[in-house]
């Protein structure tokens, strides 16, 4: 017998007029049961959509909230319009970031009501009604955006999001730039006064070459003190607005008429807003028709130029801004233009200054063949302990710009043999594949690189046979480091580079060239000697920096710099280093003898890229590390009667800052042990050997002792 299904005993309860009316009734209770039935799944994806949908409400609430924060943080100290100071290690003003801007606060009282008036009536004269954001200029901008489909200009920016514009040196003509313009707006209207806010805005505007803030600009058109501006005066200094330069009577151009239009429109607009009688609007059209008085005021430009060493600390600081609180290269720069604060560099003013001069040196002058362009140069001194930039200089000769280009930072240019310290021998000796005294064979070979193609480095100066590692580095032989490379592989001496700090490395480096310093970016020096002096500091990289901290202009602790701070490699491995790069600088055949220092043990490595289009010398003492560039900007022979440039220009600097320092040797770690070896064979001395020498070994890795040389 069928079971009765629930839908049949509808039969029972109703009666129906017909079968089409039995048929929708069942129609419908099976609808409505399906519809029981997808409920829990219905009622978890409305819970899901309410959870996802309340997530991005309060992250958009908390992001809103962060980047409220900061900006009126940020504003609150810019409204200070003070430059920023820079000081070197001994706490000696040595810079300031704004300084080239002439500016003279000015306080909202001592501000002529005319001023005032001139500015509202021509920018904003709703200004005092609205909230920051004029409703209906900001509707008619959108409108137009809107119908010229975003070939428009927004406009519509009340004083408010004009001083925003101006704080954050934001002025592209993007919807988003727009909203978050607006945005800002409503915090400064809401955090501020309206009194306060034109306060700020009339010492913050540009007005003219250099020139920023009314009461500058009145010295420089009028020659007078704010106060003493009249009507029309005050009208010209509102019309600047609209685009200062454009309105500079001093300018080579006759712009007489221009500048009456805009400065009766100025005064048009205060009469039909009632700020003026029509008397004194008749009487200041009559002045401005016969010609305003213009007179240019003394105004006393900074032409002090700040070192490379401190325009890499005004690089730094606004970098670390940025990403401290995600905001523009340009907001960050106008924070320390105006924000008054105290930023200590790690500079040594009289190792800056040796730095400095040693550069200016006529005779790394060399002149280009191909073009008007001469030889240039880039020095780095770092304090190894601290990561600290003692020194630095970006440029042979005269610094002739601010913040002109650094090569030191800059700049990134192949490195030659001077890569063979921290692509091949740091690795190779941490992971015990060689030592000292390996024997390599240093003869013409023929390697299959990782693109399948033959590799034929050359060495430079004749083949040496079978040598140990010592003689490899003294002379430079190349076969024997790309031997090293071929067995270590590229990808393992790049993750030991990258963990020394170089960061423009990339696929195209997976090759067995990279042991030569053959690159496809290249290397900065700043980059390069923070890699060495993982070296000098034991085996510990640290992130150079050119500044420890940030105080605000009230004296707090405004920003550290966070340095990056990571073990590369052993102390024990350090030390063997260390001792290993002596050699060419103490060997008979060394490659950089010349930069030995009387009485304190000096590592270095020179480095020749191809065609000799690049000449480096690195190396460290126990007190400095140091990395010297030379060549030209636009690859070009170098040709230095034979000698290394980039040599002379450390060798010459660094003797300078040890002259007068304690005699010092490289420390011999606990774990690290020394041998007498022979020099012929590489293995423990024996009585019978006669050349020897002591070298240092890594626990257990001592070679066996010398059979070359019989009794006889």
């Amino acid at each position: 017998m069928r079971q009765k299904k629930q839908e049949d005993y509808l039969d029972d309860e109703f009666e129906y007029s017909n079968k089409s009316q039995r048929k929708r009734t069942k129609k419908a209770f099976r609808k409505k049961k399906d519809k029981k039935r997808k409920s829990p799944i219905k009622r978890f994806l409305t819970k899901l959509f309410i959870f996802l949908l309340l997530i991005i409400i309060l992250s958009s609430a908390l992001y809103l909230g962060f980047k409220g924060y900061v900006f009126k943080t940020l504003c609150s100290q810019m409204f200070k319009n003070s430059p920023s100071i820079i000081y070197d290690s001994n706490k000696k003003i040595i810079a300031k970031i704004g300084a080239e801007r002439n500016r003279d606060d000015v306080s909202y009282d001592e501000l002529p009501k005319n001023l005032i008036n001139a500015y509202i009536s021509i920018e904003d004269k709703r200004y005092f009604k609205h909230f920051g954001i004029d409703i209906k200029r900001t509707g008619g901008a959108i409108f137009s955006y809107v119908i010229h489909r975003g070939n428009s200009s927004f406009g519509g920016s009340t004083i408010t999001q004009q001083l925003v514009k101006n704080i954050t040196g934001n002025d592209s003509n993007t919807a988003t730039r727009k909203v978050k313009e607006w945005f800002y707006a409503l915090i400064l209207n809401f955090s501020y006064s309206k009194e306060e806010i034109l306060e700020a805005y009339f010492n913050i505007i540009y007005t003219g070459p250099s020139i920023y803030g009314v009461k500058e600009a009145a010295l420089y058109y009028f020659d007078k003190n704010i106060s003493d501006l009249n009507l029309e005066e005050c009208a010209f200094l509102a019309g600047l607005n609209n685009s200062p330069n454009s309105y500079n009577p001093f300018s080579d151009k006759d712009r007489t008429e221009k500048i009456r239009k805009r400065t009766k429109t100025v005064l048009n607009q205060m009469l039909e807003q009632n700020y003026i009688t029509n008397e004194e609007y008749d009487n200041s059209i009559s002045n401005v028709e016969n010609g305003l008085n213009f007179k240019q005021g003394n105004i006393e430009y900074d032409q002090t130029l700040s070192s490379y060493h401190s325009d890499a600390v005004i690089n730094e600081v606004i970098s670390d801004l940025q990403k401290k609180y995600f905001i523009s290269n340009d907001f960050a720069t106008n924070y320390y233009s105006l924000a008054g604060t105290n930023i200590y560099s790690t500079v040594n003013k009289e190792i800056q200054s040796i730095l400095e001069n040693e550069l200016k040196n006529s005779k790394y002058i060399l002149q280009s063949k191909d073009s008007d362009d001469t030889s240039q140069a880039a020095i780095v001194i770092i304090d190894p302990s601290s990561g600290n930039v003692v020194g630095c200089v970006g440029g042979l000769g005269e610094k002739k710009n601010y913040r002109s280009f650094n090569r030191v930072t800059q700049m990134k240019r192949q490195t030659g043999s001077a890569m063979k310290p921290i692509a091949v021998l740091a690795p190779s000796i941490d992971k015990k594949m060689i030592t000292n005294v390996s024997i390599i064979s240093d003869e013409p070979t023929t390697f299959i690189d990782y693109n399948n193609k033959e590799y034929k480095p050359i060495d430079y100066d004749p083949y040496r046979g079978s040598i140990t590692l010592r003689q490899a580095v003294e002379t430079s032989q190349n076969i024997p480091f790309v031997k090293i490379m071929e067995t270590l592989t590229p990808q393992v001496s790049i993750k030991y580079l990258k963990k020394m700090g170089i960061t423009s490395l990339n696929d195209n480096d997976v090759n067995l060239s990279l042991a030569l310093g053959g690159l496809d970016i290249g290397i900065s020096p700043l980059e390069f000697a923070g890699a060495y002096n993982t070296i000098a500091n034991d085996g510990i990289y640290i992130e150079p920096t050119f500044y420890s901290k940030i105080d605000s202009s009230s004296g707090e602790l405004f920003m550290k710099s966070k340095q990056k701070k990571r073990k590369v490699f052993s102390k024990d491995v350090a030390c063997v280093l260390k001792n290993l790069l002596i050699q060419p600088v103490k060997g008979e055949k060394g490659t950089a003898t010349y930069c030995s220092i009387d009485g304190i043990d000096v590592a270095a490595k020179t480095g020749t890229t191809n065609e000799n289009y690049d000449r480096w010398l690195c190396g460290f003492t126990p007190y400095y590390t140091s990395v010297c560039w030379y060549g030209f900007d636009t690859n070009e022979s170098i040709e230095f009667g034979g000698k290394n440039p980039a040599g002379l220009i450390w060798s010459s600097s660094m003797n300078k800052i040890h002259a007068n320092l304690p005699k010092k040797k490289f420390e011999l770690t606990s774990n690290v042990e020394t041998a007498i070896v022979c020099y012929d064979s590489g293995k423990l001395a024996t009585p019978n050997c006669k050349n020897t020498y002591k070298e240092y070994f890594l626990s257990g890795t001592k070679p066996e002792k010398c059979t070359m040389h019989s009794n006889n």
